[in-house]
């Protein structure tokens, strides 16, 4: 009898065992599906990560053609800049001097009529007002 009690024992404590490992396999498969549905989850946001990653390369290539493109226009626009920079200051020397010129030849003008005669002084005067107000405003307008 001892040993169908102890042949019991050792089948009770097995059985208890037994089920002691179904509840840890109920529970592990648990946890198995929670990363499998991690998982799932994982390689949506690496895919949605690698479309980003592909958008953000398209955009930097556009940006680099659009940056190129304005690059040469904003040279095309220096170097006519730098033209029309060149001639204004061409056409600036050439009025100073012109300025000059005009100025020396009032201010001669001005002394030959002072010297010619009395008789003309009477109309002279307003030509003589008159070259001032024109070398005041040439003075100004440098």
């Amino acid at each position: 009898m001892m040993d169908g009690v102890s042949s019991l024992l050792i089948d009770g404590v097995l059985a208890f065992l037994l089920v002691a490992v179904i509840f840890v396999c109920f529970f592990v498969y648990r946890r198995l599906g929670t990363i499998k549905e991690g998982q799932a989850e994982l390689r949506i946001l690496v895919d949605q990560l690698n479309h980003a990653v592909v958008e953000a390369q398209r955009s930097v290539a556009n940006l680099k053609q659009s940056a190129a493109e304005v690059e040469g226009r904003l040279q095309i626009e220096t170097r006519k800049a730098s033209s029309l920079a060149d001639e204004l200051g061409l056409i600036t020397e050439a009025g100073n001097n012109l300025a000059d010129r005009i100025e020396r030849g009032l201010t001669g003008g001005n002394e030959a009529a002072q010297s010619v005669s009395s008789s003309f002084t009477a109309q002279a005067e307003p030509k003589k007002k008159q070259q001032k107000e024109i070398l005041a405003a040439l003075r100004e307008a440098r």
